[in-house]
């Protein structure tokens, strides 16, 4: 994004301390470790997306995780956008992953219920949102913007080049925030819509 201080993670840990301005996680799952589900701008970012990743691999896929902590201007000094993404863990994880999930929060802008689906996996995008569809929660296939379909955007850098990214809108997250069953029930299709498909 424009308006991000650092274009990658090295100038980034150049100026913050991990586990005191952000935290980093990542483990393999024990079930299916080739899914993986990611929230690159989780923590004071993008709000609930850490919390959402965390919940929709348990531990059964694998998961990484980005959490900032400041005080303020979390988006402005820890955004790394997806085409720069370079977190080591980050790297590492997507390297053996055969099924990368991104997780995003995007600003409402006009519309504050719809997520908009995206990555180069087309059909596993569709399936998702089809699911997520049925169960209640609009969904947009072929965004205007943050579409997810550049070949470098750390979706697409798992073993099949092709992965999946969710932007989920502010109202939304902040809606789960408020109302966990909510929060629940689209982690619940989430799971379920990675678990039926053909892999």
């Amino acid at each position: 994004m424009a308006d991000d201080r650092f274009k990658s993670y090295h100038d980034l840990a150049a100026v913050y301390v991990r586990g005191e301005h952000f935290n980093v996680s990542a483990r393999s799952g024990s079930t299916k470790p080739s899914v993986l589900i990611m929230a690159p701008h989780g923590g004071k970012i993008e709000i609930r997306t850490a919390e959402i990743a965390h919940a929709t691999a348990l531990q059964d896929y694998s998961c990484y995780l980005f959490e900032a902590k400041l005080r303020a201007n979390n988006r402005e000094e820890m955004h790394i956008a997806s085409e720069h993404y370079d977190v080591p863990e980050a790297l590492d994880a997507v390297k053996t992953a055969e099924v990368v999930i991104a997780l995003h929060g995007r600003r409402d802008g006009d519309d504050i219920k719809t997520t908009w689906m995206g990555g180069l996996n087309r059909n596993l995008s569709k399936h998702i949102g089809d699911a997520l569809h049925k169960s209640g929660f609009p969904v947009l296939f072929d965004p205007p913007k943050f579409n997810g379909i550049h070949p470098d955007n750390i979706c697409n850098r798992g073993v099949t080049k092709a992965g999946v990214q969710l932007e989920i809108p502010l109202s939304l997250r902040e809606e789960f925030r408020s109302t966990p069953a909510l929060e629940a029930s689209f982690i619940h299709c989430l799971r379920a819509a990675i678990a039926s498909y053909p892999q």
